[in-house]
């Protein structure tokens, strides 16, 4: 017995508490193979090998009770493993998805109130005020919100530069002449329908409905510096094209 260890040896080599392999004594686990005359626990070889399989399947996630059957049966070892390995591998699946999107908050510059302010106005919060409660139970609305949401100040920033741009497009083809239907009117409504998309699923429908929407509200409107009526020729002449009935456009 000159090589056996006491408790605290055995503890200290193992790496665990010797309250850890009081527990396991106690339930049957790792009973240590000597016992001094003053009841002191002594660990032979073979002892600390049961325990470094404790370990093992400690470390793979096997409950302790489960672990006393794999050492009793040696053959159910691979079936505890196997069912193991398999939540692992879960487990890590969701640890990566997990880092990808802590990867995604840390990466994304946050879009504050007062940046918005500076991009869109002081009117910004009533604007959105009021499109809540016209919209706020819509599936669009939803969908622009979480668009919004992985939007940094830049992408804000560069969608306002976009509709300056093509609203000054607009007005240049507006005073041009260009006429309704043709390429490049076709082109410009297009244009359009591709900056609502940025936001939510636009259909050619849609946005008829918009289009006359901004007709009808001076606000939108004055965004397109008076142009939403030219607009709205240029949107339906497509959507005519496209096989729209202007006379049944249903929001779908």
């Amino acid at each position: 017995m000159t090589d056996d260890r006491t408790i605290g040896e055995t503890a200290e080599l193992l790496g665990v508490t010797t309250r850890t392999l009081r527990h396991w004594d106690s339930i049957g686990l790792l009973q240590p193979s000597w016992r001094t005359t003053t009841d002191y626990r002594l660990y032979t070889e073979a002892d600390l090998e049961r325990a470094l399989q404790i370990l093992l399947y400690r470390a793979a996630g096997i409950p302790l009770k489960d672990i006393a059957e794999v050492l009793e049966r040696p053959a159910s070892a691979a079936q505890h493993l196997q069912r193991q390995r398999e939540l692992l591998v879960e487990q890590i699946g969701q640890l990566h998805r997990m880092v990808r999107a802590v990867d995604e908050i840390l990466g994304k510059d946050e879009v504050g109130v007062n940046e918005k302010f500076e991009i869109f106005g002081e009117d910004l919060p009533k604007y959105q005020e009021e499109a809540f409660e016209r919209w706020g139970d819509t599936p669009e609305w939803a969908e622009s919100q979480k668009v919004q949401a992985q939007m940094t100040a830049e992408d804000f920033q560069e969608a306002k530069d976009k509709h300056e741009g093509f609203v000054e497009k607009l007005i240049d083809a507006s005073q041009r002449g260009v006429a309704p239907g043709s390429e490049e009117g076709n082109k410009l409504a297009l244009e359009h329908r591709a900056s609502i998309s940025q936001w939510y699923s636009v259909s050619p429908n849609k946005q008829v409905i918009l289009a006359r929407m901004y007709v009808e509200d001076e606000r939108f409107n004055a965004t397109y510096q008076g142009k939403a009526s030219y607009l709205l020729t240029l949107i339906e002449a497509l959507a005519q094209l496209e096989g729209i009935d202007l006379e049944n456009v249903e929001w779908e």
